[in-house]
């Protein structure tokens, strides 16, 4: 009786880790979000395989070609930004692989040149 108790248990851990550990990255496809950026909000526009950033209430932005490895990882190839003294040119390359997804939140991990660094979106349904 003890073992089997035991493996109840342990089934229903590994059940309730295995919901846990997925993550719905279906909240990117064609939605806006927000981040922070030096105290200052940003916001950012998902369409099919495109991405814009708007920067200083939309007087700049980033424009970017989205490529899809699967729904929570992809690449981003700038393609066009206004901000003055942008640092990348376009073509830079930037992989993006989603960590976490909790309610409106998406926690992701951006890798640039061998550096990364960590991040949060969070969607909203405003079109700024």
């Amino acid at each position: 009786m003890k073992n089997i108790k035991i493996f109840i248990l342990f089934a229903f851990s590994a059940v309730l880790l295995s919901f846990t550990s997925e993550k719905d990255c279906s909240i990117l496809k064609n939605s806006n979000f927000t981040y922070k950026n030096g105290g200052k909000e940003v916001f950012v526009v998902f369409k099919k395989n495109k991405h814009i950033e708007y920067h200083d209430k939309k007087k700049y932005y980033i424009k970017s070609d989205i490529e899809w490895i699967s729904d929570c990882e992809y690449y981003l190839t700038i393609e066009e930004a206004t901000i003055p003294k942008f640092p990348f040119d376009p073509g830079t390359k930037l992989h993006i692989k989603v960590d976490k997804v909790s309610g409106k939140n998406v926690y992701y991990t951006c890798t640039l040149r061998g550096r990364s660094w960590e991040g949060k979106l969070k969607k909203t349904k405003k079109s700024k």
